[in-house]
């Protein structure tokens, strides 16, 4: 039997440096959008010359209407998984989405994001977020 493989981890930040996005619920609208999603990544060798994932995303958002001023949080985790095949690079697209809560009485909305994480030979992981969109949500 062959002693198991160490867990290689991965920890990246993406950060929304003042975006401003068309507000879903409200034509007319422009939010102020900003905060930090934290992605860690642990790849361990499956034995089959692949590699077994694991996604760990924390993100704490916030916006603000620059038309009405009414602000919005979101402070939550996602949490996903995946293997790879022996073919390696490999490369794996998910979509996560944030739900950002008004705190007034505008409605809320959802701010989602395709992740694509590329696992290479060593078990070394990159990952990027695009492919952006907002969607109303309504009142909670």
């Amino acid at each position: 039997m062959l002693p198991a493989e160490a867990a290689t981890v991965v920890n990246a930040t993406i950060h929304i440096p003042a975006d401003v996005r068309t507000n879903p619920c409200s034509p007319g609208d422009v939010l102020n959008l900003d905060g930090d999603i934290h992605i860690v990544i642990t790849t361990t060798a499956n034995g089959r010359a692949g590699y077994q994932v694991k996604d760990h995303l924390d993100a704490h958002l916030s916006g603000v209407s620059i038309t009405t001023g009414a602000k919005y949080l979101s402070n939550e985790a996602n949490n996903g998984s995946w293997s790879t095949g022996a073919v390696l690079p490999a490369v794996h697209r998910d979509v996560y989405s944030f739900l950002l809560i008004s705190q007034g009485r505008t409605p809320n909305y959802v701010l989602s994001a395709t992740v694509s994480e590329t696992v290479d030979g060593t078990g070394g992981a990159d990952v990027t977020a695009e492919q952006w969109s907002m969607s109303c949500q309504g009142r909670g």
